[in-house]
């Protein structure tokens, strides 16, 4: 029988004994009142997340308030949710940020809107209030925000889950020599997902070849590259795809259009087409009952598989967690037991969830009510356990604690409109060769090796002057680090000896006065550094030239439009360095047109030099070397390999845009400290320390040699 009852007969039994009624009212008196602290949570989901996530959430308040029966002081979470994709989110968002009210934010879950929620935080809140995500893995916006001590995101960056593919496919693979290709969005804007921008390093890190990577733009674009994938000729077959649809939509129209493919192949002919592997992105119930036309294979977010937290649900539910859930339910619980820390020792909520994550006052209890209760109790006495989560172990990246390290992945298989579960994997390093932790800082460990004699047979004249042409490809705000990297270049070449009348400089010129610069006239590679903008050196802006007249430019063909050109001949050396966007085949120029690779061969075909050195700040820009091999005289050093992004490098959050680029930047640091650097060592010391690229040297067989020629020829013998 329940207690409550035997208290209440107890009493009518004091008072029918002749007892007074004041005991019993005396014993009430006495017992602890139980206290409740309210703590209002916004949540911003996607629409189509809100009906699951609402459930989930009940579930986790329903399991807290069971954990907190009994506490004389307790917590209790009043959440509101909103649809992040809310045509008033953004004044909704500012609201939050200036709401003391609201204690804590839960998503939004894609990197987008959780990003400008940061923005506002960061600009706006006097307190910085926590920021949770469970499912915002652009690794651009961890980035960003990986300094901040407030945004907390529950699951690692998709560096991470690309890996978990690449990593699969490369222990089924035979050999290093299996062709793998990626189909990825571009949204024309120049930024790219982690598949887009990790794809090509990733895959060579482990040992694999990057065949293709295709960008699309509409659903028209997937259907034709799908046709280029498949077809009746046997070589289709060996291909691995890496997909990452945008939605729903595009994963269907590639299958739909698969399915024509195999209808119109004549009878008596073999359909080949690629094993698939997809991202998180392909898994939905739509999507599922929908394709069936290839074999789909992928990975997504999941439940630690220890945890039972996925068995759980489905008995629940009567249907399995789809991506994000899991980390939900966590961000919630976190936020809870910070709440309990927060109150029993007047740490600020954000501290206190510092305070839980980083607990290892002995183990914590798991997840079910019984378990969180010991938790709880600990809490409130300002014990801070070691617990878990039902997602991870809740082992947070050290200093900010901006990215849980160690998140689950599920690998499945699609097979008759079901993700089955084939293995669970982990990126804590208990189940692979390594670990994804700050996966952006990734430095390359597959470098070129370079042969002691090669090119020593060739001969040069005597130099006799140094020239050199400076390009920044890429405009807008946004671009601010290819202009101030090529200024910055500008001051190291002025600083060895070149002068003006030897430096032909082209820039857009449109970020040093920006409206948005906080220091108007002023570019910066570095958050303290110096002001690197010279605007009398600028010779042309961007806009007012055409690609062709690169190849102008370069040959010394000076007209009354062009007056500034390089007057280089046989006996002078020329650098070239070109910072810009760039896609497979060609490297932005301006936005509206592009440097295609044949182009930029024709204009150094019909260049005259000494010697040329070509360094490219650009994605994908180890295409250019490949594509200008045998080039007589020409080397060619590039941020990335063919099939890879490079990346930018200093974050400032003051102008909210990057500095500097990873390359570059090192390119310029290398020079500075030892301006007769020999190729090799140059190339070893920027492969060792650009991240997430691999730095590639093209052509130094038709150069010279990588052992002797030294970068002294360029900045220490200036006439």
């Amino acid at each position: 029988m329940d207690k409550g009852i035997w208290r209440v007969l107890a009493c009518l039994l004091f008072v029918w004994g002749g007892g007074l009624i004041t005991s019993c009212e005396d014993e009430a008196e006495d017992m602890p009142k139980e206290e409740v602290r309210t703590y209002k949570v916004a949540v911003l989901m996607q629409e189509s997340e809100r009906e699951r996530w609402t459930r989930t959430a009940e579930w986790a308040l329903q399991y807290m308030a069971e954990a907190q029966r009994g506490m004389s002081e307790r917590v209790e979470l009043q959440l509101e949710f909103k649809c992040q994709d809310d045509a008033d989110i953004d004044d909704y968002m500012k609201q939050l940020a200036e709401d003391a009210t609201v204690e804590a934010i839960v998503g939004p879950t894609t990197s987008g809107r959780a990003e400008q929620m940061a923005l506002k935080l960061t600009r706006s809140a006097k307190y910085h209030k926590p920021l949770i995500s469970p499912s915002a893995t652009q690794v651009e916006y961890q980035r960003k925000f990986a300094a901040t001590d407030f945004v907390w995101n529950m699951a690692e960056c998709d560096i991470s889950e690309l890996e978990v593919i690449i990593s699969g496919i490369a222990s089924t693979a035979l050999d290093g020599n299996l062709p793998v290709a990626l189909l990825a969005h571009d949204d024309g804007t120049g930024n790219r997902d982690a598949y887009s921008g990790w794809f090509g390093f990733i895959t060579e890190e482990y040992g694999l070849m990057a065949h293709r990577v295709y960008l699309y733009k509409t659903e028209d674009d997937v259907r034709r590259y799908a046709r280029e994938l498949c077809g009746t000729e046997w070589t289709k077959g060996n291909v691995v795809l890496v997909f990452n649809p945008s939605d729903e939509g595009i994963a269907m129209a590639f299958d739909d259009e698969v399915g024509k493919i195999k209808a119109e192949i004549p009878r008596g002919r073999y359909f080949y087409g690629p094993r698939v592997y997809c991202s998180d992105a392909f898994v939905s119930e739509r999507i599922a009952s929908a394709v069936s036309n290839l074999t789909y294979e992928g990975v997504d977010l999941y439940a630690s598989p220890e945890s039972g937290f996925a068995q759980a649900y489905h008995q629940r539910f009567g249907e399995d967690i789809v991506n994000g859930e899991a980390q939900f339910y966590d961000a919630l619980c976190l936020v809870a037991y910070a709440a309990t820390l927060s109150a029993s020792t007047e740490l600020t909520l954000n501290d206190a969830l510092a305070c839980v994550v980083e607990g290892r006052e002995g183990k914590g209890s798991s997840w079910l009510p019984t378990d969180m209760a010991q938790n709880f109790r600990l809490l409130a006495q300002g014990v801070c356990p070691d617990i878990d989560g039902v997602s991870s172990s809740w082992t947070f990246d050290g200093g900010s604690h901006s990215c849980s390290s160690g998140s689950t992945f599920r690998r499945w298989r699609l097979y008759d409109g079901r993700f089955l579960t084939t293995e669970y994997v982990t990126t804590d390093g208990s189940k692979r060769s390594t670990a994804s932790k700050d996966m952006w800082d990734w430095t390359a460990s597959q470098m070129q090796t370079f042969h002691p004699d090669e090119g020593t047979h060739l001969e040069y004249s005597a130099l006799d002057e140094n020239w050199a042409l400076l390009v920044a490809a890429s405009k807008g705000w946004s671009n601010y680090r290819f202009q101030s990297d090529v200024f910055a270049m500008y001051q190291l070449l002025k600083l060895h000896g070149y002068d003006d009348e030897h430096i032909v400089l082209i820039v857009p010129d449109d970020v040093a006065c920006h409206s948005n610069n906080p220091y108007p006239g002023v570019l910066r590679i570095s958050p303290t550094g110096e002001n690197v903008y010279e605007p009398t050196a600028i010779d042309y802006r961007l806009d007012d030239l055409l690609p062709a007249d690169i190849g102008l430019i370069l040959q010394g063909k000076a007209d009354e439009r062009l007056p500034y050109v390089l007057h280089a001949d046989e006996a002078d050396n020329v650098m070239v360095f070109w910072s810009g966007h760039g896609s497979p085949g060609s490297m932005d120029f301006g936005g509206q047109s592009s440097m295609s690779y044949a182009l930029m061969r024709e204009h150094l075909e019909g260049a005259s030099y000494r010697k040329l050195l070509f360094a490219i700040e650009s994605c994908y820009s180890g295409g250019l070397g490949d594509y200008c091999t045998a080039l007589p005289k020409t080397l060619f050093i590039t941020a990335a390999a063919p099939y890879e992004t490079s990346h930018a490098a200093v974050w400032d959050e003051e102008t909210g845009v990057y500095l500097s680029n990873g390359f570059t930047r090192g390119f310029q640091e290398a020079i500075y400290d030892n301006p007769d650097i020999p190729l090799r060592d140059l190339y070893y010391t920027l492969a060792r320390h650009t991240t997430g690229s691999h730095v590639k040297l093209y052509n130094i067989v038709f150069y010279g040699n990588a052992y002797s020629d030294t970068m002294g020829e360029f900045f220490l013998d200036i006439k």
